[in-house]
């Protein structure tokens, strides 16, 4: 009986959880627990964002306009690119316990006139030199790749086959143009 009232504290703390922590559990991407997440796993597709919420799981339709274009991320080895925001960005980087690190980012400097692309560039350019966490997920047979920030904002990219016709492998991160 004693050992049942010393738990209670920790069992009544377990269920006073915020509002916030339970709708994050419910609609975070959920880590397959089989892949490691490698510059190999990230090279073989072009990732592009499917989906993009603030810190108050409220979604950030700004950045999902133009969905012929949508925004995305290639990485090779050591490098990553941004595509589809007003300028084509880039940078090297690597995974340290299990978050993105990237080197200052070099970026072309076109003006742009769309706000949607304008908010593109500022959302991804701050999240990639914040560190983010990384966290690898599927939706049916669709990989996903979330980067998660510390105020609990997430872009989610949904992975596409990526193919380099120049080498004839499968990673390679140079888009096809149509």
């Amino acid at each position: 009986m004693k050992a049942l009232l010393m738990l209670l504290p920790l069992m009544l703390a377990a269920c006073m959880a915020g509002p916030d922590a339970t709708t994050r559990a419910a609609t975070a991407p959920q880590a397959d627990a089989a892949v490691t997440i490698s510059s190999a796993t990230l090279s073989r597709h072009h990732w592009q964002l499917h989906d993009a919420v603030d810190g108050s799981n409220k979604r950030l339709d700004a950045l999902l306009g133009q969905p012929d274009k949508p925004l995305q991320l290639d990485f090779s080895a050591d490098r990553i690119s941004v595509s589809n925001a007003c300028n084509r960005i880039s940078g090297s980087y690597r995974i340290v316990e299990g978050h993105l690190v990237t080197t200052p980012l070099l970026q072309t400097r076109m003006a742009c006139a769309d706000p949607t692309l304008t908010q593109r560039e500022t959302t991804i350019t701050t999240m990639l030199q914040g560190g983010p966490t990384l966290i690898l997920s599927s939706a049916g047979h669709t990989p996903l790749l979330t980067l998660a920030d510390a105020s609990g904002q997430t872009l989610t990219f949904a992975g596409m086959p990526a193919t380099d016709a120049r080498s004839g492998d499968d990673g390679g991160t140079t888009p096809q143009q149509p």
